[in-house]
């Protein structure tokens, strides 16, 4: 299981679209389980994570806030527009996709960093 949010969570997205595109997915069947992706300054295109759905044996969270301002206001200017993944669901309908909105728990980008043990269990994995 691989988790990650913000940069963290951009390194794994494209590690897996890598797998997906650039080599055959069955070579890396079983290798990731499940992926988390919080707060992730990535696209939200539905064709891209269709794809992602693929690389993983388990399940492809989006954790998302549309708190994240800071995601919001860097990624518009950056690549003018605000479908980023981060701070929105990702409409797709795949049953290894999970959308969970964490903006009752994350009001802002920075709150990754403290919040992260929050964030898990709500995620199944925090004790």
């Amino acid at each position: 299981t691989l988790v990650g949010y913000g940069l963290g969570a951009r390194v794994i997205f494209f590690c897996l679209l890598d797998m997906v595109t650039k080599h055959k997915p069955e070579k890396y069947s079983g290798i990731v389980e499940n992926a988390i992706l919080c707060g992730a300054p990535v696209t939200s295109q539905p064709l891209v994570w269709r794809k992602l759905c693929d690389a993983v044996s388990g399940k492809l969270a989006n954790g998302y806030s549309s708190n994240d301002w800071v995601l919001s206001f860097l990624y518009k200017t950056t690549r003018v527009t605000t479908k980023v993944a981060g701070i929105r669901a990702v409409d797709v309908s795949d049953r290894k996709l999970i959308n969970v909105d964490l903006s009752s728990v994350i009001s802002g980008h920075s709150d990754y960093v403290s919040k992260m043990g929050d964030v898990l269990k709500i995620f199944g994995m925090g004790s």
